[in-house]
Order: C-alpha cells, then structure tokens, then sequence
C-alpha cells in the first residue's frame, strides 16, 4: 500500500508478514533473520535470542521496556551498563532498531560509544551537534554498497541528478556488478510498512570490493559491519556531515515499481534538485 505525502504516516497495527516483508526493502532482513515466518511481533525475548545465535561471543540482549522504567539511567548509559537494549513489544520503530543490532552489532555498538563520549563531553540533556548526526544516520541511513567502479552514480546521486542515477542508470541497481541499497537506519524501516510520497533517507556509501556480490551471506553482513563500524568509530562530525545526503528512497530501482517512469522523477517535489551555494561579491 502507497499512501500520498499528505497524509500522516500511521504504521499497520496489524502483522502480516507477506505483505509486509514483500517490499524489496526487507530483502536483507528476512535472508538473515525469520521475520517473514512469524505470525507476530517476535518477542524481545526471541529477538535475544535471534542475536545469540549470529553472535553468540559479543551480542546485547533485549529486555522489555516495561522492565526498566524505573531505572534512571539514561537509555544509550542502560545500554553500555547491562548490554541489554530497552525495546517495546508490539512496536515496529523497536522491532527494526532490534534487527539492525542482530545484523550490525559492531555499528551498533559504535553508535552507542560515540553516544556516550558526547554524554560525558556535554550531558545528556541537549543534544550536541555530533549526536544529532549519529541518530540522524541511526534513524534514516541507508548504505549504498559501492563497489570499485560505481563510483559515477554516487557523484550522480550526490549531485542530485535523480533522472540519471535512477532512470537511465536504473540496470545498474540490484545487479551484482553494481550498486546496493541496505537500509541500516530502523524509521525507514517502520516507514517502508507504509511507503508514501516523500520518504526520504539518507545516503552512506560504503565501498565493497568487486568480489562482494559472491560471498555468502554471513560473509557479507560481517564485511558491512566491520567497515562501518570503523567510519563510525574514527568520523568526525564534519565526516558524518559530507557523508550523508539526502536519498529519495522510492526512487530506488524498483522500490516504487508500478510509477517509475521518466515522469514521475520528474517531480520536482520529491526528487528536489540541489540547491545551488550562494553568490558571494
């Protein structure tokens, strides 16, 4: 289901996994984990155990939000403290930010570090400008797995020239010579159980080597995390800044496949061309 850009986003209340996880969006997903076989929430009990099993030697736990709600401590210092992430059952924005840490526990990990040292530079109460850019990628990132040659379409998109990267390029998308979208950040998740006009993320790419479309899946998902973990680690915020730019994600090959033509990235409103540096003098 399509809704337009004037309307509230409201997520299903109801599960059902083969419409859902039938966008390609969750592809990565449900390869690694048994979302499109359940018939409910999973627990946050099986999302613990979900990440055991892919991780048994560093991987967090999940525990009930209901749980914790006494405890003072702020949600990233809970984190750090018990290696258990508060998640709400029953709640899709959770539920992804729970399989985003059972595919990337490293990244995940990295993120809450870099929490933590800004907490104790300048507190937990306002937001320092490298915080709001870790949870802008936490919330909307999408990574553009990238490998040696594909390097035009990220200048493209980049650049803002959707009609390019996204129409006339679109056989280099999903192809295993060319470039990759996984989404990491879990609101775009919750919001791809609605797609509507609008939805943006924002870009990361990350470079695979040409060989990485040949490796099996786990092989994959330890690569992705390694490296991003890494940038994640050792950005600055001027990095996170140059890094990430905005990304229609209905634009993505396929992702919006009944109105992809040449029209529909015409539309100025959605797909914005890049604003130009003022003239100074």
């Amino acid at each position: 289901m399509i809704t337009t850009k004037n309307q509230r986003f409201v997520a299903p209340e109801q599960w059902d996994a083969q419409i859902l996880f039938d966008h390609p969006a969750y592809r990565w997903l449900c390869a690694a984990l048994p979302l499109a076989t359940q018939t409910n929430f999973p627990t946050p009990a099986v999302l613990t155990d979900w990440i055991k099993q892919l991780h048994p030697d560093r991987a967090v736990g999940f525990v009930d939000t209901a749980t914790c709600q006494q405890d003072p401590r702020y949600y990233e210092v809970f984190i750090a403290d018990t290696q258990q992430v508060p998640t709400r059952p029953d709640n899709w924005h959770d539920l992804f930010g729970a399989c985003i840490w059972t595919l990337f526990p490293r990244s995940k990990q990295a993120l809450n570090q870099r929490h933590l040292s800004e907490i104790a530079l300048h507190g937990s109460k306002n937001r320092s400008p490298l915080r709001h850019q870790l949870t802008l990628f936490d919330e909307c990132g999408v990574l553009l797995l990238c490998p040696p040659d594909q390097q035009d379409l990220v200048d493209a998109l980049r650049a803002h020239q959707w009609q390019h990267a996204f129409w006339l390029q679109r056989d280099r998308w999903h192809h295993c010579s060319g470039v990759t979208p996984l989404i990491f950040g879990h609101a775009n998740y919750e919001m791809l159980t609605r797609p509507f006009i609008g939805l943006t993320a924002k870009l990361w790419p990350l470079p695979v080597p040409t060989e990485f479309c040949d490796w099996p899946l786990p092989q994959q998902l330890d690569f992705v995390d390694t490296a991003l973990s890494k940038q994640i680690a050792e950005f600055t915020l001027t990095d996170f800044r140059q890094q990430m730019s905005p990304l229609p994600l209905l634009g993505i090959p396929g992702w919006y496949q009944d109105l992809q033509t040449v029209t529909f990235y015409q539309d100025v409103s959605y797909f914005r061309p890049k604003r130009q540096a003022p003239v100074i003098g």
